[in-house]
């Protein structure tokens, strides 16, 4: 029979610890019936299961289960939908410790449903239309086989550290256009990012000192970036109700300061400062 393997149980336990919903790691009838799934051990897999294929699933292949689903955070949809979308930002950027992780299927937005997929490459685009709606009120990851004795809390600690919070000097949400060639840069105002070739009506939900934070799309992915104030072209949101678009903005914000507190952490494990 399938078992839940120590090092997946640990993962459950700190998502709980944070606040989320563990709804399992163990197949129920449905996932047994079918025979294909992540969340099943060897005895119960069809031969041509899916999640038996590749060559670092048949090497670890044993009757522990893969896989674990995700429920709420915090009491929250959208906080389990903030947490999700940065993980698969992680594996998309090949982050260290995101080598085990095999598939990601979540919501970014409780309509589509999307699935990641290292086996497309670690850099592959989330498709839609290959996993049922029940996704959108809970993500499902799964991890390579041959992992099962390797640690897996580390690969969510980071988003739920202490960032180190930006001093924001004023919460008037903006809009913004930006001239081409002017540079962006990290959330610690120093790094260079990118340099802009066309934003116009970029959303900037606050300032920070000289800079205002501005939402820009590179390489398919949203990101919050710090913005000169002296190149920015600032207009008003209009007097009309503007709560869904700052409310829209309030998700992401949250994924882009772990994110930062994230490497801010790891430069400073490796000495950087």
């Amino acid at each position: 029979m399938t078992f839940a393997p120590a090092k997946l149980t640990a993962l459950g336990a700190f998502w709980v610890a944070q606040g989320g919903v563990n709804l399992g790691i163990v197949g129920d009838t449905a996932h047994a019936a079918r025979g294909v799934s992540y969340h099943l051990g060897a005895g119960q897999l069809l031969p041509d299961a899916y999640s038996a294929q590749t060559t670092r699933d048949r090497a670890g292949l044993t009757n522990a289960a893969s896989a674990i689903d995700l429920g709420k955070l915090g009491g929250s949809l959208p906080q389990l939908r903030a947490f999700s979308t940065w993980l698969v930002a992680q594996a998309r950027a090949n982050v260290p410790g995101t080598s085990d992780l095999r598939e990601i299927i979540w919501s970014p937005d409780g309509v589509r449903v999307l699935r990641w997929d290292r086996e497309r490459g670690h850099a592959s685009e989330p498709r839609t239309g290959e996993a049922d709606d029940s996704h959108r009120t809970h993500t499902h990851i799964s991890f390579y086989r041959d992992s099962e004795a390797r640690a897996k809390v580390a690969l969510f600690r980071p988003f739920f550290e202490e960032a180190d919070m930006l001093a924001i000097t004023d919460r008037t949400a903006v809009t913004v256009d930006i001239p081409v060639g002017r540079q962006l840069y990290a959330l610690d105002g120093k790094t260079p990012v990118v340099k802009v070739s066309n934003v116009v009506g970029a959303l900037s939900p606050f300032s920070s000192g000289t800079n205002r934070a501005v939402y820009i799309t590179t390489g398919g992915v949203l990101q919050l970036l710090l913005a000169r104030t002296a190149d920015c072209v600032i207009h008003p949101l209009p007097a009309t109700d503007c709560a869904p678009l700052v409310a829209a903005a309030t998700e992401p914000l949250k994924v882009q300061l772990s994110v930062a507190s994230a490497r801010l952490a790891a430069i400073k494990t490796a000495g950087g400062f």
